[in-house]
């Protein structure tokens, strides 16, 4: 980046960046990569290091839980996981995801859970989450199951 978009001057100067990020009734502030102009003080922030910022809010939202429908909807978008999606691995039409999203119905507290399990598990690289879903979606028609040193 070499001008300020704001005043056109090229007073640019990289470093740490104080930052704030409102999501439903909560408000993140942490500071992360990017530059500012020394001109007029407008802020530029690096990509990667914004969206790292975003997934340390979606993993303290799942840690801690969620309260709104703006929360929720940012939680599943901060790693990635399409709507269509999570309707699929829960079991539930995409409305259903929208509804919960937008404030229409709210999810209960199991299912609430359940995200932040899947988002947690995305934020670690992980799919143990989304594999049980998908198992208990389909459970295996096996009626004689061999335990012990007989189980293969």
């Amino acid at each position: 980046m070499n001008r300020c978009t704001k005043c056109g001057k090229s007073e640019l100067e990289a470093g740490q960046q104080p930052m704030t990020l409102e999501v439903g009734e909560r408000t993140f502030e942490g500071s992360v990569q990017g530059w500012a102009c020394r001109a007029c003080g407008e802020r530029y922030y690096d990509g990667a290091a914004l969206g790292a910022c975003e997934e340390e809010a979606a993993k303290w939202l799942a840690a801690h839980g969620v309260r709104t429908a703006a929360e929720l909807k940012f939680m599943r978008k901060a790693v990635g996981i399409r709507a269509a999606e999570l309707a699929a691995w829960l079991g539930v039409t995409p409305e259903t995801v929208s509804h919960w999203e937008t404030g229409k119905h709210a999810p209960d507290v199991v299912t609430r859970s359940t995200i932040a399990g899947l988002v947690l598990d995305a934020l670690r690289g992980e799919t143990a989450t989304r594999d049980r879903l998908q198992v208990h979606a389909k459970p295996a028609a096996t009626r004689r199951v061999k335990l012990g040193r007989d189980a293969a």
